[in-house]
């Protein structure tokens, strides 16, 4: 059994941590998944050295070299992106920065989409782990009543009948809107142990 999370494991973690890179979450290449509203920045924190020393880095999609982790690529392979060949051999980790994570339906039914998943280059993969969903709204329906005017009249032409219609304004209860539709949420980031 393992004697601790094994190599690979990923884990919210409540700290702040600096990230190598400052840039925009692209390891999803699909821009139909793609958040114009959002935008980068890091925010001093704990150094990397402190949480890499403990064996875990931030899952920011960087790049490592193979060969100085291979226990690491063991597990991921080039699931997320593969660069060079040979000794230059550099895999990409996850970049999990503004995202949530769904565990692996593994077909217990409960993802009615997965087989509309994407991988990291925008490819549609099905169900796999370390695939992608772009956010989405369930398919509903509403139904109303409609009110049909009718009349009648000595000269055959329409009475008048008139029908008086309003806007809907503002519900009871004010709704929350914005940008994105999510669940109510906490930032936390997301480290991967590599040994």
């Amino acid at each position: 059994m393992f004697a601790g999370p094994p190599i690979g494991a990923v884990c919210p973690f409540a700290g702040q941590v600096d990230p190598v890179s400052g840039s925009r979450n692209t390891i999803w290449a699909n821009a139909a998944c793609a958040s114009s509203g959002a935008t980068a920045g890091t925010k001093a924190g704990a150094p990397l050295s402190y949480v890499e020393a403990q064996g875990w880095m931030l899952c920011d999609g960087r790049y490592l070299r193979a060969v100085a982790y291979p226990e690491l690529y063991a597990v991921l392979g080039g699931l997320y992106g593969e660069r060079n060949a040979g000794p230059d051999l550099e895999f990409r980790i996850p970049d999990y920065r503004g995202l949530f994570l769904r565990g692996f339906d593994a077909g217990a039914g409960m993802d009615p989409d997965a087989k509309q998943r994407l991988d990291p280059t925008g490819n549609n993969v099905a169900n796999v782990v370390g695939s992608l969903q772009c956010d989405a709204m369930q398919v509903h329906t509403h139904s109303y009543d409609v009110t049909t005017p009718a009349g009648i009249s000595q000269q055959g032409s329409a009475a008048g009948t008139s029908i008086s219609s309003k806007a809907t304004g503002s519900p009871e209860t004010p709704a929350r809107t914005a940008s994105e539709t999510r669940p109510k949420n906490v930032a936390v980031n997301y480290l991967i142990r590599f040994r």
